[in-house]
């Protein structure tokens, strides 16, 4: 019995190593498969080093009151929109409304003053008629009369800045915007030239980037970018504004600002990937659907003598519908693309014009 088993067990064994020295070529039954190539070139791809920039109006406005005092109310929140002339902080104008009534009570007595002297004034003038009073005795009541209409112009004046100080407790939106900044909080002491808030024109939009010293030399007003939001949004195309020339001492890095459309719903305050054209590279690409995946491993099929055979690459970025290749092809390889169903190596292939 055990002799028949080792017997069993050698013919098998006998079996397994003629097959391994002798492999039958799998080819794939049924006609060739049509299929559509492109060649393998050296292109243009954009540039591999992602930026990140804020979005930022360029109508930015600083709210400041024009006097001292504790804030007693902020009527907004950061990111709310607000319209022109809509109330913003309450200031305590305690101190303002004092001054108004110290000057108003200053103009009553100007005022007085005034009148008194016109009626002295016309009564002189009866008694000088009347030979009653000398000329310099009119001329006395006279100045009087004058220097009595400069004090009650000066307490008008006075009063009319008392007035404008009253309003200055109560700030309003100067224009549309977005409140992208809260610089203070109720209770907080506010002064002339402290921020409060900030406000922002939406409708006018810039994105600015830092940008190293020595790639910001390669940029220049005009050139073009690409910039898109977190998640893969689509991206956006624009163009560089404006490349603030002196760089940060401590960063070594330069400011680089974009023009933005106003119809993408883009907010000051937030963040875009920016790459710019400028600073791409060159490299060779296939299109993105000659691509197949395996696990962790992409490869493409090349139209070898009407054959397609699998050929395993290393690819870098994806962008506008190209794979960066890094290693695995050479220029002038023709890659089959788009991948016909079921396509195998080894398979017979058809090239289609």
């Amino acid at each position: 019995m055990v002799n028949r088993t080792m017997l069993g067990l050698g013919a098998l064994a006998l079996t397994l190593l003629a097959a391994c020295s002798h492999p039958m070529e799998k080819r794939p039954p049924g006609a060739a498969v049509p299929a559509k190539t492109v060649q393998v070139e050296e292109r243009s791809l954009p540039s591999p080093e992602d930026f990140v920039g804020n979005v930022q109006s360029r109508q930015a406005v600083m709210i400041s009151t024009k006097m001292m005092g504790r804030i007693l109310k902020i009527d907004v929140e950061e990111g709310q929109a607000v319209k022109k002339g809509q109330p913003l902080v309450d200031v305590d104008a305690s101190e303002a409304q004092g001054a108004y009534a110290q000057s108003r009570a200053g103009l009553d007595a100007a005022d007085v003053a005034f009148r008194n002297a016109e009626r002295d004034e016309a009564r002189f003038k009866a008694l000088y008629a009347q030979k009653a009073v000398t000329k310099h005795q009119l001329e006395q009541v006279e100045m009087g009369l004058a220097a009595a209409k400069a004090q009650k112009a000066q307490a008008e004046a006075s009063l009319k800045m008392s007035g404008t100080l009253l309003t200055y407790g109560r700030i309003l939106a100067p224009d549309d915007g977005i409140v992208t900044k809260k610089w203070m909080d109720a209770g907080n002491l506010a002064y002339p030239g402290a921020p409060i808030l900030t406000l922002e024109n939406p409708k006018d939009l810039e994105v600015r980037v830092a940008v190293p010293e020595g790639k910001a030399r390669l940029l220049a007003a005009g050139q073009k970018a690409e910039v898109s939001l977190e998640g893969g949004a689509e991206p956006i195309e624009v163009s560089v504004t404006t490349v603030v020339e002196a760089a940060d001492p401590m960063s070594r890095t330069s400011t680089v600002k974009l023009s933005l459309p106003n119809d993408r719903g883009l907010r000051p305050g937030q963040f875009l990937h920016v790459r710019f054209d400028a600073l791409s590279v060159k490299g060779l690409a296939v299109p993105a659907d000659a691509l197949i995946s395996e696990g962790q491993m992409d490869g493409v099929f090349v139209a070898d003598s009407s054959v397609a055979r699998l050929r395993w690459i290393q690819t870098g970025q994806r962008t506008g519908g190209l794979v960066q290749v890094l290693s695995g092809l050479r220029a002038g390889d023709r890659v089959i693309s788009p991948v016909p169903e079921g396509l195998a190596d080894g398979t017979p292939v058809e090239v289609q014009p």
